[in-house]
């Protein structure tokens, strides 16, 4: 049987980044918790923790990381359980996320059953291809990402397909695309772009018109309300998700430059194997109205 005062010594000094710090939040001491981490990398036989500014684990001390993390909720939950008030104690629920599922159908969906079961989420946004990452370093307990496959000790579920547009006023699309998009066309006119970690841009250019990064002017723009607001003012033209402008291309605002061309991104739900029962409610039901809200 493990000693989990090691693991909180582990996981205090990959949150905090330092020794010092997670001294302060043990109530203990520097040597102590050093005492505690090379305890804990004798008994594993190997080093856990990178001794750098800040402290970061290695690829072994992430799994642990990750086991000390599910035991914890599993501990508390545990405990409140037999204390009669598993419903009242508010608990941390740590997710990882890309932005166009933060801003489109997530929230509208975890809303009934966060207040239900007394979670607290606490996002990280990242793009759909790297979220996993945080979940793989025992940051986050689930994610939802474009990788369908799970990482050691995770299970995969499908979500759905978050669908894209390519659109633009019609002020723009006559000034820049008065015969459609063509490659010499996109050449010229400015895009609005996310940013360099989000690859949906450049790989539609590139898949359906040889147009490489680099060769098209764009306006980066890191938020994806702002971005539609740039696309609608009429600086440029962008890739937005389905669900974010139907109601705006009804009313004749944007127009959509390749009807018959609408980029998809299928997202899948990552997440530990082991998960205490209130967890395991909130991703029964996230999973059936993320089922509901995008396209199977």
């Amino acid at each position: 049987m493990q000693d989990y005062k090691l693991f909180a010594a582990l996981t205090a000094v990959i949150d905090t980044g330092s020794f010092e710090r997670a001294a302060g939040k043990l109530f203990i001491t520097p040597s102590a918790v050093s005492q505690r981490i090379r305890q804990l990398e004798e008994r594993m036989g190997q080093t856990l923790v990178v001794r750098s500014t800040p402290a970061i684990a290695t690829t072994t001390g992430m799994r642990l990381l990750r086991h000390a993390r599910q035991v914890a909720l599993l501990e508390q939950e545990l405990q409140d359980d037999l204390q009669g008030d598993d419903r009242e104690r508010l608990v941390e629920l740590p997710i990882a996320i890309n932005n166009d599922s933060l801003h489109t159908w997530f929230i509208p969906a975890v809303t009934e059953i966060l207040v239900a079961e007394r979670l607290l989420l606490q996002l990280k946004v990242e793009d759909e291809a790297h979220t996993l990452g945080l979940l793989k370093n025992g940051d986050v307990l689930g994610c939802v990402t474009s990788v369908e496959h799970p990482a050691s000790g995770c299970t995969s579920t499908r979500l759905g397909e978050m669908r894209y547009r390519c659109i633009a006023t019609p002020a723009f699309a006559a000034r820049y695309f008065p015969r459609g998009l063509s490659r010499e066309a996109l050449l010229r006119a400015p895009a609005i772009t996310f940013g360099s970690a989000d690859t949906l841009h450049t790989n539609f250019l590139a898949s359906r018109f040889a147009v490489a990064v680099g060769e098209f002017p764009s306006m980066t723009v890191p938020s994806v309300h702002s971005l539609l607001h740039c696309i609608q003012g009429g600086l440029g033209y962008g890739i937005c998700p389905e669900l974010q402008w139907e109601e705006m291309l009804a009313a004749g605002a944007l127009v959509d430059l390749m009807p018959a061309d609408r980029p998809a991104v299928q997202l899948h739900w990552h997440a530990w194997e082991l998960q205490s029962p209130r967890i395991g409610r909130f991703i029964e039901q996230m999973v059936a109205q993320a089922r509901i809200r995008l396209p199977q």
